[in-house]
This record gives structure tokens, sequence and C-alpha cells, in this order.
């Protein structure tokens, strides 16, 4: 079973039917709850978040596992602020010659679920026995259906450096503080 899965794209068709299906049935079992919690978690202040999933590292030309987690503060307020959230991340790839990053993020909340953000900072990479470290602007976009107690939704995002670039898809989970 394990050669089934270790060819690049049978991996990555396995994420995206994953991703696909989850948040198809997360849509249909959560739809009435929808509503009635967002408001509860708009108002909530902190978030802590994780994401899992699928990364192309475009020069390497590998894959590998992402791993991204933050905190977020929901900025409040009757005025513009309300849609906007501050925080910090940290996120690392698990391929080959492994990345590493950490960030300051700025996130704007357009509608109810809808989360996009970008995040300017500091990416490690170990290639060849040497780690290397550059600057790195990452921008995500994630989607979640939303319960009383936690979030759940697809995640995608981009990062680049000055000579490198990942994309990646994921699942996203995130918890109300």
């Amino acid at each position: 079973m394990y050669k089934k899965f270790s060819n690049k794209k049978n991996r990555f068709t396995f994420c995206l039917f994953s991703l696909l299906s989850s948040t198809a049935c997360l849509n249909a079992a959560m739809a009435s709850d929808i509503n009635s919690s967002h408001q509860s978690h708009e108002e909530a202040g902190f978030e802590l978040g994780l994401s899992v999933g699928y990364a192309y590292l475009k020069e390497e030309k590998e894959n590998g596992t992402v791993v991204h987690a933050h905190l977020m503060k929901r900025l409040s307020g009757d005025g513009l602020q309300k849609y906007f959230s501050v925080g910090l991340g940290a996120e690392t790839i698990l391929a080959d010659d492994k990345h590493y990053g950490a960030m300051a993020t700025l996130a704007v909340h357009p509608w109810p679920g809808l989360t996009l953000s970008v995040s300017p900072g500091v990416e490690w990479k170990q290639h060849d026995g040497n780690t290397e470290s550059a600057y790195a602007t990452h921008i995500e976009a994630s989607y979640v259906f939303e319960t009383p107690h936690f979030h759940l939704g697809p995640v995608i995002g981009y990062s680049k450096t000055r000579e490198d670039e990942h994309y990646k898809i994921g699942i996203h989970l995130g918890i109300p503080l």
C-alpha cells in the first residue's frame, strides 16, 4: 500500500479528494449551525489555529506535508476594524530539505467564513547540511464552517522568497479562545 501513495500525483489526488469530501460533509452536517455560531466566533477575540496539508516546493520540485499554526486576535469595535485580525504564525514543511517559517499576520474577514491573510516573515531551509534563511511573504485563503466550539474548512496558500516559492492545500482547524 505504501507504493500506491508514494507517487506525487497519487498523494496530491488523495489530499484533494479528502479536502473536498470533508468540506462537502461538513457543509451538509452544519448548515443550520453556521449562522447561529458565527456571531460568537466573531466576538471571541483570540483564535488558535492549526492547518495540515500538502505543499509543493517549486524550486526543489518536491512535495511534503505542511503544518501551520497561528494565534490570531480579532479586532473589535463597530467600525471597519471588526473585519480584521492580527497575529503570529509558524509553519514547517516536512520534505527532503525541511523548511521552517515564522511570521506576523494581518487577516481580513470580508464575509462570514472567509479569511484572507498576508504574513511577512522569515523562512529557514536546510539544504545540503546548511541552514539558509530568507524574507518570505505568505498569502493564504481559508473558508471555514463554524460550530459553537471550533471551525473547520479548506485552506490554500502561497509563499514566496527571493529564490523559492511553495504552494499548499490543506484543512484548517480553529479554536476560539
